[in-house]
């Protein structure tokens, strides 16, 4: 068991301390660390986090590229099985929508790329 995170600090109930949350919570949480975090970006552990400021939005490999990325940022997850990942293009920012399977259950999480990065 982990503790939840929000907004980079941990997470307080509506007493004010702080709690534990479940399996799949926490795969969940540490997948969506991973696709949040540049890769190289934490002194700490330089191998954390993602590479996705690598996708071009005008690369006609985009969906390719976008999963095999999403898949490498995941791999240290062991868990979890990259199910899809669908990159759309909107306003020069990459919005990716990932699919993944853990614990017998699927989730969603979205993923934007935005002007800055690429």
């Amino acid at each position: 068991m982990d503790t939840a995170l929000e907004n980079g600090d941990f997470a307080k109930n509506s007493s004010g301390k702080i709690y534990g949350i479940n399996a799949m919570a926490e795969t969940l949480q540490r997948c969506r660390i991973l696709l949040t975090v540049r890769q190289g970006s934490f002194v700490y552990n330089p191998q954390l986090g993602h590479r996705l400021h690598l996708l071009r939005a005008d690369d006609e490999r985009l969906q390719g590229n976008a999963l095999v990325l999403v898949q490498e940022a995941l791999y240290s997850v062991p868990q979890v099985t990259v199910e899809s990942v669908t990159a759309k293009v909107e306003n020069n920012v990459i919005k990716l929508v990932v699919n993944i399977s853990a614990y017998n259950q699927t989730e969603t999480l979205e993923v934007n790329i935005n002007n800055e990065e690429l």
